[in-house]
């Protein structure tokens, strides 16, 4: 068994354990008003790289709970993964896997591939963090590395209102209005060289941002 699939047993299985993650994200969309938008652009099957702006730390279980039909996975940053019980929820109920920001992590790479081969859904937030005020931040190239070597659709979402029902420092949540709309699909189309992943990423982001006008 490959290195990838033996850390992260969901891989060699067609359908993962995502239950907490769509359960948690039912109970906070009834909270958050969550109002849904463009869910018929979400492919149904087959590999799709979802990739959205990031205001909370609700963010993922809110679009695994707007994607609805078909589970979703996600990768997040180390810091999630060292409390134990934190960390057997991400990977084995909320389809999560680490990588390490600010550095080249071969690992998260090959197994963000490795999931988007198996023909799932793959979501990655491209500023790296959230946004500490609600603004668009600069992309990171990682994002861009991803969409070019995987080759697959990509979706892109604009989440909107959830760092208002959990704002940064914030230990519960509170009423708020979130929306979340997903664009049409699209194509990185450029050649797989590292000065390409910028220009990727700011793709990506620049399609984001249209959501929002």
């Amino acid at each position: 068994m490959e290195p990838i699939v033996k850390s992260y047993p969901w891989l060699k299985r067609k359908k993962a354990y995502y239950i907490w993650l769509k359960t948690a994200g039912a109970l906070i969309a009834k909270l958050g008003h969550l109002q849904v938008e463009g869910r018929e652009n979400v492919p149904e099957e087959g590999p799709v790289l979802i990739v959205s702006n990031h205001r909370s730390f609700v963010d993922p279980p809110l679009i695994a709970y707007a994607v609805m039909k078909r589970p979703v996975f996600f990768m997040a940053k180390e810091e999630l993964f060292k409390t134990p019980i934190l960390s057997s929820l991400i990977k084995h109920w909320g389809n999560g896997f680490p990588v390490k920001r600010g550095s080249s992590d071969l690992k998260a790479l090959k197994t963000a591939l490795a999931v988007l081969k198996k023909g799932e859904a793959l979501a990655i937030f491209p500023e790296g963090t959230r946004a500490p005020t609600g603004k668009f931040l600069k992309p990171k190239t990682g994002a861009g590395m991803i969409a070019v070597k995987a080759h697959v659709p990509v979706l892109p979402c604009l989440i909107t209102g959830s760092e208002e029902l959990l704002p940064r420092g914030a230990k519960f949540l509170k009423p708020a209005n979130v929306k979340i709309k997903f664009g049409k699909t699209f194509t990185i189309n450029l050649e797989d060289k590292k000065e390409n992943y910028r220009t990727a990423a700011e793709q990506i982001m620049e399609k984001i941002k249209e959501l929002s006008d």
